[in-house]
C-alpha cells in the first residue's frame, strides 16, 4: 500500500501588476522557482487555497503530497 506525506506551507507571492508578460499577464515573482525547487524534492502540488485573514491580508497556500520511502 502507497503511504504519503504531506506539506502545507504559504507561498511568497508578489504579483506586479505594473510589469506585463507578453500575454498581458502580471509577474509573480518566486512561486514558479519554489514550486520547482519542491518538486525536485518529490513534492507534488495538489492543491492551492486564498486565504484572508481578518486585518484583509491575502496569502496563498499550497498543498504538496509526496509517496514515503
Amino acid at each position: 500500500m502507497v503511504k504519503w506525506e504531506y506539506k502545507v506551507l504559504p507561498l511568497t507571492t508578489r504579483v506586479h501588476v505594473d510589469r506585463l508578460t507578453a500575454e498581458r499577464k502580471p509577474v509573480i515573482d518566486g512561486v514558479q522557482n519554489e514550486l520547482n525547487v519542491l518538486g525536485k524534492d518529490g513534492w507534488e502540488l495538489v492543491g492551492i487555497q486564498n486565504i484572508r485573514l481578518e486585518d484583509g491580508r491575502l496569502f496563498t497556500v499550497a498543498y504538496l503530497k509526496r509517496q514515503k520511502p
